[in-house]
């Protein structure tokens, strides 16, 4: 089971409304910047400010495709703190 510290980061990032909004959207496809601050109707700074956190904490992932760099869910790492936020919940 992850540290007590490890976990309240994670629920951290996850208080923040638009970073949520961000992952909503990314469920769909892989999105450049100017295509989730137009979905959200947040500025390029905020929303590049959200995409930096999640990418630190591998929620995201980008790849550069020509003179634009579109950002995709990290499913694999999803997939870990989905198990390590189920044991912290686990009943027992």
């Amino acid at each position: 089971m992850a540290n007590a510290g490890k976990l309240a980061e994670i629920f951290k990032l996850f208080s923040v409304e638009a970073r949520i909004r961000i992952i909503q959207a990314l469920r769909r496809r892989a999105l450049c910047v100017t295509e989730i601050t137009s979905q959200l109707g947040i500025s390029q700074e905020a929303t590049s400010q959200h995409l930096r956190v999640l990418k630190d904490a591998r929620i995201v992932k980008f790849q550069k495709r020509g003179f634009h760099v579109y950002y995709s869910l990290d499913k694999q790492n999803i997939a870990l703190l989905h198990k390590t936020i189920g044991e912290l919940l686990e009943l027992g």
